[in-house]
């Protein structure tokens, strides 16, 4: 599998399992739109920037490096609310907020980050 592939492919599985929550997602017509997805919790609507990494951990510390940063799109609190990361080692997502100026990150199950893994609150 390529990585437009993966990305496709990890795209679809989070609006899957945002359906499977009962949240409704939606696509933009066309692929520069710098969000992947909306989520609409019944609530809001969220804008999903959808990553995925099949990169394994580092270390002793089991932790998966992934780039959030991209050359074609500035991901500004603006046009960006959360992030969804398929790490493919995890087998799940690690959904977090925007904080606007994230390059890159570092995610475990058992780090800072372990109560976003296949966390769909969007709070």
């Amino acid at each position: 599998m390529d990585n437009n592939q993966r990305g496709c492919l990890a795209e679809y599985t989070f609006a899957t399992e945002c359906l499977k929550r009962g949240y409704s997602v939606s696509f933009p017509l066309i692929d520069s739109s710098v969000y992947d997805c909306i989520v609409d919790t019944g609530e809001r609507l969220v804008k999903v920037q959808v990553k995925s990494t099949n990169k394994t951990p580092d270390g002793d510390h089991n932790t998966v490096h992934c780039r959030i940063a991209n050359a074609k799109a500035d991901y500004t609190l603006d046009n960006v609310d959360y992030f969804a990361v398929w790490v493919e080692y995890f087998a799940g997502f690690f959904i977090f907020k925007n904080k606007g100026e994230m390059k890159a990150i570092r995610l475990s199950k058992v780090g800072k980050y372990k109560d976003y893994f296949n966390n769909f609150a969007f709070e």
